[in-house]
């Protein structure tokens, strides 16, 4: 490849990770700060059978379409050159996904008393579970769609499609369920009328351009079948153990408790989304450091992984303390009780972070790539035989315990895994050490809430929390100066130039 290409080629990445970074921050932020407008109208049960069903849906996307999203991706590199076969590539996968979704929506209709009975905890079929099955149908045509507009690198179009899904969907939910008051009933047409929308779209732009001739090509299908179908249950792993988490959660009782729980989670799908991020930049430096492995490599790995953790605990610790601020303030008081679940979770995804660096080394090597998978089932496998026993004992505090045990149980696996391939000088401890001062942090600071305020605000309260994070940044500038100071030189120097 020319040097201007590769450049050329280079820069697309970078400009392409901006854009998904950006944008997906934005929805995120989106969807929390929408929670209190979901909370004034959804009761705690709404927004446990919305929890469910949205897992649900989640969950059979990848059952119904065999995974044929991974081989769209895969299978581009191949076709793109061939204008023609692409196209029956792509006809051929959606027909064959609205073929297979039309017959697994049958079987679901066929046993309709079973999905009820044991996944929506005795939900009614008609509208909830119906709604779900037909959405089904459209979910997967608009994976298809994403998939392919990733694969192409058009990020900025998937990017501005997601909003605009997004917005679509929020406009649909304030009809249903703001001025309908159709609850998770309402919440659920919206999806299904967004998906809609985004596959009658789909099928339109596709078509307006000739990128799609509609055909059951066998012999395309079958090469991708024989590669999506393997990458089928490293998918499905994870979604399915959540799924089943949700469901034991809301058989202990109702799902109102799940619905609490949900509110939780959302918490920890910001510290998770966080760590994302951050790994999206640590990964490429590595592979960098890996490659040329100049003098004192694995120091300067170490040195820059330690302060990482330390300003993701930073992170961590600021959600935990200022969650139970938020929910008291802006969402509907019959959620408060979820305040209580959301440091226990952010510090479930604390343990991931000894993940996300370790992982890291697999990826690298191509051997170790193929394997990664292993640490992926056996923690899904270990968090649905975990959510089974603690969940009926101890509710959401169950569950909480078995993803943290799940989590455990992967982290052991990639870095023993890791290690066999080779010792980049992380060391075990100080990610134990750095767990164990962010918990400390999070619970000292806490502890006023728990005692004294656990349904109201104080500004007192906040005030000593506002002092924790003070301590807390003063900790990390004494442990982490030297990779910290280059950082503030330069927001210096940037604020200098402006003025």
């Amino acid at each position: 490849m020319p040097a201007d290409n590769k450049q050329e080629s280079g820069k697309r990445v970078v400009s392409n990770s901006i854009i998904y970074t950006v944008s997906g921050l934005m929805l995120k932020c989106f969807s929390f700060f929408l929670l209190p407008l979901y909370t004034a109208y959804l009761t705690t049960e709404d927004y446990g059978i919305q929890s469910v069903a949205t897992s649900f849906m989640s969950t059979m996307v990848f059952v119904v379409a065999f995974s044929l999203f991974s081989a769209v991706w895969r299978f581009y590199v191949d076709l793109k050159h061939d204008e023609t076969t692409l196209r029956r590539f792509y006809g051929s996968v959606v027909l064959f996904v609205f073929a297979s979704s039309i017959a697994f929506g049958l079987l679901l209709f066929l046993f309709r008393g079973l999905v009820v009975r044991y996944v929506f905890n005795g939900v009614a079929f008609y509208p909830v579970v119906l709604i779900c099955i037909v959405t089904l149908v459209f979910n997967c045509q608009q994976q298809i769609y994403v998939s392919i507009l990733r694969s192409r690198q058009e990020a900025l179009k998937c990017s501005v499609l997601s909003i605009a899904y997004f917005f679509v969907t929020l406009g649909f939910n304030i009809l249903f369920v703001v001025f309908r008051r159709m609850g998770a009933v309402g919440v659920l047409l919206s999806l299904l009328i967004s998906n809609f929308v985004y596959t009658a779209y789909f099928i339109f732009d596709m078509l307006r351009a000739k990128s799609i001739v509609f055909c059951f090509d066998r012999r395309l299908l079958k090469e991708a079948l024989a590669y999506s179908v393997p990458i089928l249950p490293h998918n499905l792993a994870t979604k399915l153990a959540q799924l089943i988490s949700k469901v034991l959660i809301g058989g202990t009782g109702t799902l109102s408790l799940l619905g609490l729980f949900t509110v939780a989670s959302q918490f920890g799908d910001i510290a998770d989304t966080i760590q994302t991020y951050v790994n999206h930049a640590y990964g490429p430096w590595l592979f960098e450091r890996l490659h040329s492995r100049s003098e004192g490599y694995k120091k300067t790995i170490r040195s820059v992984v330690r302060a990482l953790c330390g300003v993701l605990g930073l992170f961590f610790v600021c959600l935990a303390l200022f969650s139970h601020d938020y929910i008291v303030l802006f969402i509907n008081s019959k959620y408060i009780e979820s305040w209580k679940y959301v440091p226990l979770v952010v510090l479930v995804y604390g343990i991931k972070t000894m993940y996300y660096f370790y992982v890291n080394i697999l990826f690298y090597y191509k051997k170790a790539s193929r394997i990664i998978f292993t640490a992926t089932l056996s923690g899904s496998l270990v968090n649905i035989l975990t959510s089974a026993v603690f969940i009926p004992l101890w509710g959401v505090y169950g569950s909480i315990v078995a993803d943290a045990i799940a989590m455990l149980v992967r982290v052991v696996i990639v870095y023993v895994i890791s290690k066999h391939f080779e010792d980049i000088g992380l060391k075990a401890s100080d990610f134990g050490i750095n767990f164990i001062i962010i918990a400390a942090f999070i619970f000292a600071g806490l502890a006023p809430s728990y005692l004294f305020f656990s349904d109201k605000f104080s500004l007192i309260n906040f005030g000593y929390k506002l002092l924790v994070i003070g301590v807390y940044c003063a900790y990390l500038y004494a442990a982490y100066r030297k990779q910290l100071k280059p950082i503030i030189s330069k927001i210096k120097n940037r604020r200098s130039k402006r003025s």
